[in-house]
């Protein structure tokens, strides 16, 4: 879990991730839940051809040709709207891709906190930690790692480290996860 405050680079830490999965040759799901599939397209095309996303639009020839002279793992990007994705929603676009041969060997998740829980709560954070829960089962079932970000509270603002205690709504979301 990368956690850090609003605008510091969550998504695209991300990103540079899963680029660096596709340059091993590995397979990369990203499902997004705010960015278009377009702007995450954007942002990997960014990282794996060097070129500003501004400028990718224009130097289609050339992002065209860098694919055509390097050999990267496949990637897919998925997109649903915040709060509508469950991890039952990812099981069944998994097992979908995997009909298609398409097996991943990382997932990334932008981002978890904005997932749909399967169970309701009293309380947000019980359903955080179930939806962190399911995600380490599945990264477990699977095999493979999954990652994702989640927002620091409004105290980490203050501090020059962002610790577990910052992990907004939820310390049990650092408590399920392998690496914070």
């Amino acid at each position: 879990v990368i956690t850090a405050n609003t605008g510091v680079g969550k998504s695209h830490f991300l990103v540079a991730m899963g680029c660096e999965a596709l340059k091993r040759g590995k397979n990369v799901i990203h499902y997004t839940f705010e960015l278009s599939e377009t702007a995450v397209g954007i942002r990997y095309d960014s990282n794996l051809c060097n070129i500003s996303s501004s400028e990718i639009i224009d130097k289609k020839e050339e992002v065209l040709g860098h694919y055509e002279e390097n050999e990267y793992g496949r990637l897919i990007i998925k997109q649903y709207p915040t709060g509508s994705a469950s991890i039952v929603t990812l099981r069944n676009h998994i097992e979908k891709l995997s009909m298609k041969n398409f097996i991943p060997s990382m997932i990334i998740i932008d981002y978890a906190d904005i997932m749909r829980s399967t169970r309701q709560y009293d309380s947000m954070r019980h359903e955080l930690k179930l939806i962190y829960e399911e995600l380490r089962n599945l990264a477990m079932d699977m095999n493979i790692p999954i990652w994702t970000a989640s927002q620091a509270n409004r105290e980490s603002a203050k501090s020059n480290v962002v610790g577990l205690e910052n992990m907004s709504e939820a310390y049990g979301k650092a408590m399920v996860a392998d690496v914070v």
